[in-house]
Parts: C-alpha cells; structure tokens; sequence
C-alpha cells in the first residue's frame, strides 16, 4: 500500500512539474514545500477513497454471498383464520353445542370467545348466513359464562331464552344446547411459519 501512494505521488509531481514548469518555480507562488504538502494531502485524500470504496466493496460482496435471513410470521392451522391473534375455526358441519365444544377441544380450542366488537364483527362477517355456536353458556337463572369460565361483560345483547349462544344474522342469540348448528372454535395464534 506504501508502495502504491509513493508512486502515485511520484507521478502527481512529475505530472504538475511538466504541466506548470514556470508557475511552480516562481518566487511569487507557492513555494515547493508548499506544493509537497498538497501533493501529499491529495495523495492522502485519494488513498482514503480508495480504503473506503475497498471495504464497501468486501462488504456487499460478503452479503451478496449470505444465505437470506430466516423470517419468522404467525400462522394459524390449515383451515383455520388468523384474526387480531387468535385462530378461528368455522365448521362446515353441524352439532349441538356440546358436541362443538368437545370438537374444539380435540383441537387444544374452545368454542369462540369473543373479546371485542372488531372481532364480533369478524366473525359475524366471515360466518356466512349460518348460525354458529360461540362459546358462551348459562345455567337456569344463571349469567352467562364463556367456556374458559369467565363471566360475559354484556359486551353484546344475546337474544332468546336458550343456555347456549350462536351467532346468526343480527347478531347473537340462544338456543337449546341440543340443537344442530355449525359452530366456530378459537384459540390463541402461537404458530409461527418461516418464509
């Protein structure tokens, strides 16, 4: 590397003495120390250039040759819908409501819970025109309980005088627990896919 800014520099002085022979040996300009020392900052200046350009190069060509990183996303099972991280299961077939629950537990889920109007709204949307058993139920005289034990926040009304909840068209209702409906199971997104 020495060896390179030294010819260079030799070549820089060679080229300016052939270039300016007056100029630089009048009294009246720079004198040729002063000269020197611009040679030698150019030279300097160049050679960081060149340092830089160098190792922006080994850089880009040691990315070029890395293996892309590994991403990470949520997935949800085959046949089941991610929304706002939970999973969502709409059956095609119909059971009663017992029966939904004990197929959502096969699945590590539970018939739907519903924690907000954004995922009501989801699942009043996505469930087409049939009516789907959600995981809230009641005793006689009772209030309703969500199927993981905790009590319903009456964040929707549920019509009807049934012990078990469906959504149907206008929202929720209720219904024997012995009636056939398709139903809808959830659980938390904790899948991840790498793409």
């Amino acid at each position: 590397m020495f060896l390179a800014v030294l010819c260079l520099y030799l070549t820089l002085k060679m080229f300016f003495n052939n270039l300016f022979p007056d100029y630089l040996h009048s009294k009246e300009h720079c004198s040729k120390a002063t000269l020197n020392w611009c040679l030698f900052f150019l030279i300097v200046f160049l050679t960081i250039i060149l340092c830089g350009m160098t190792i922006t190069l080994r850089a880009i060509r040691t990315n070029c040759h890395q293996k892309p990183p590994v991403c990470l996303q949520a997935a949800c099972p085959e046949s089941w819908i991610g929304f706002q991280r939970k999973c969502f299961y709409f059956s095609d077939d119909t059971k009663n409501w017992t029966s939904s629950q004990r197929f959502c537990d096969s699945q590590d889920a539970n018939l739907a819970l519903v924690e907000n109007f954004q995922e009501l709204n989801f699942l009043l949307r996505y469930k087409g025109p049939s009516d789907h058993w959600i995981g809230l139920s009641r005793e006689q005289d009772q209030p309703w309980k969500w199927t993981n034990g905790t009590e319903w926040t009456r964040l929707f009304p549920i019509m009807g005088g049934g012990e078990c909840a469906y959504l149907n068209d206008k929202g929720a209702s209720s219904a024997r627990y012995y009636t056939e409906r398709k139903w809808i199971c959830s659980k938390p997104d904790t899948y991840v896919q790498m793409i």
